[in-house]
């Protein structure tokens, strides 16, 4: 099931500058501000990511990049 709105996509864990969900089917993604990106982890427990760029650097446009990455990759 996708989801619906991005309200629906709530942090795992929240620091000053990493933000991080996980996806209903289990894949982590992790947004750095230093980074200016979000990245989708590229195998379970890997903790290697795959980097997409925004072009906003905010917690805002980050979220809408996970919400569309689990949507477009996930469902």
């Amino acid at each position: 099931m996708a989801l619906r709105k991005i309200s629906d996509l709530k942090p795992a864990f929240s620091g000053d500058n990493v933000t991080e969900w996980q996806s209903p089917a289990g894949t982590r993604y992790r947004y750095e501000r230093d980074r200016c990106a979000v990245g989708q982890e590229m195998g379970p427990g890997t903790e290697a990511y795959d980097w997409h760029v925004l072009a906003k650097n905010d917690l805002t446009h980050a979220k809408r990049k996970v919400f569309e990455l689990i949507n477009l990759d996930e469902f």
